[in-house]
């Protein structure tokens, strides 16, 4: 047989020989790969030697393993693997350059062994060295027994110590008229001194039962602490107004409305009153539309990327009247003259973070509003009229946002 070729066959044919030649190529390649056995990269394939365990130091809820790891070039982490006192199986994994594992979470006190082994980056583990640890009292214990009580306004004030700044929450339940116990709400922190009232309750006995819980999981027992509550009535900002006075900021700047602080929404950005950008201090006036001893107040900062930050008041004073007759003239240097001075208040930042950085639990404790009581006697004045100077804002911004104010007192009328 006879095969003619001509020159577009020629150049079919050197095509596919490429093709051929670079398939053959890659193949070779991919089994020369395959067969050479090697592992990851920088792997040696030798498993690591043991860690050598030189102290355990044992903790609230945990203990601290300290050891020297072994000198394999290709080591990668040290392990801990143990089962806590719920027969769950947890590990532990820190980087080859550190010297200690930390083992937390334990609710119970007792003697718990723990597997510690080198692995490299062939993922080769050392044989096991077994280390006994023996946790001391869990934190929420010591927290649960430190509580302390205290009548407060329409609730119950917990004092509790936390020193070593566990993680948890409080949680609070009070009992029904039929003697069933009922959840009312959680409250977290990891303030290593702190307190925190319970608040919504009408002024009559009242059993609260409270338990802490980590972030484990674990809990402990309950215990339950009678309180009556003081008479707290919330200041309905359906009579609210804003009160146009000498030095006042507008409060509607940037598309933003004086209204928005008393509307019942916080926690977003979108939200607020907002002044322009002028020098502190900066001060609003407030008409509640009743007269009342107040008592308390909570401040919500603007939410959102702006929590802690831009214009949030950071140190503030309050002022109150009961009327407006007789006021001398406005003096710029006296913002509070002729007024009744009821506290100057600071922001409190549970995290402790730098403007711009925030923690879950500094969104959680705006998101319920920043509590603060006035003192004995700023709670003896009838007050309608609210004077609010911002002294200095978050960050040091140049102008006042607030997302949002609340009142409770004693209503005269």
């Amino acid at each position: 047989m006879v095969i003619i070729l001509n020159m577009n066959n020629l150049k079919y044919i050197k095509k596919a020989l490429i093709i051929v030649t670079t398939i053959t190529a890659l193949s070779l390649i991919m089994t020369c790969s395959e067969e050479s056995g090697h592992g990851p990269y920088g792997s040696d394939g030798i498993p690591p030697e043991k860690v050598i365990i030189n102290e355990v130091v044992n903790t609230p809820g945990g203990a601290v393993i300290f050891f020297t790891p072994p000198t394999d070039e290709d080591l990668l982490y040290i392990k801990a693997s143990f089962e806590d006192e719920n027969q769950l199986s947890r590990e532990v994994i820190v980087s080859a350059v550190i010297d200690s594992l930390s083992i937390v979470g334990f609710a119970q006190e007792g003697t718990y062994p723990v597997d510690v082994v080198a692995v490299d980056r062939g993922e080769n583990e050392s044989e096991p060295v077994v280390v006994n640890i023996s946790p001391l009292e869990a934190p929420i214990h010591a927290i649960l027994n430190s509580m302390v009580s205290a009548q407060d306004f329409g609730g119950i004030n917990i004092a509790y110590e936390n020193p070593t700044r566990a993680e948890v929450s409080l949680n609070m339940s009070t009992l029904d008229d039929d003697g069933n116990l009922v959840f009312r709400e959680s409250f977290y922190t990891s303030q290593a001194s702190s307190s925190y009232s319970f608040r919504g309750y009408d002024a009559e006995p009242t059993v609260f039962v409270i338990y802490v819980e980590d972030k484990w999981g674990n809990q402990t027992t309950t215990r339950s602490f009678e309180e009556t509550p003081l008479e707290d009535m919330f200041m309905d900002k359906a009579y609210w107004s804003i009160e146009s006075m000498p030095g006042d900021e507008s409060f509607s700047e940037y598309g933003f409305s004086a209204n928005q602080i008393w509307d019942g929404y916080w926690s977003n950005q979108w939200n607020c009153g907002h002044t322009n950008f002028l020098p502190l201090p900066h001060q609003l006036t407030l008409d509640l539309g009743q007269t009342a001893k107040l008592n308390r107040f909570k401040l919500y900062q603007r939410g959102g990327s702006e929590l802690y930050k831009h214009g949030n008041p950071k140190i503030f004073e309050i002022y109150g009247r009961a009327n407006l007759e007789g006021l001398p003239i406005y003096d710029p240097g006296q913002p509070g003259g002729g007024w009744i001075y009821m506290g100057t208040f600071e922001s409190f930042k549970p995290s402790g973070l730098p403007p711009g950085s925030n923690t879950q639990e500094d969104y959680e404790f705006q998101d319920n509003g920043e509590d603060f009581v006035f003192d004995f006697d700023a709670r003896q004045h009838d007050i309608r009229y609210i004077r609010l100077v911002n002294v200095e804002s978050w960050n040091n911004q140049m102008v006042t946002v607030i997302g949002e104010l609340s009142f409770w007192g004693t209503l005269i009328n």
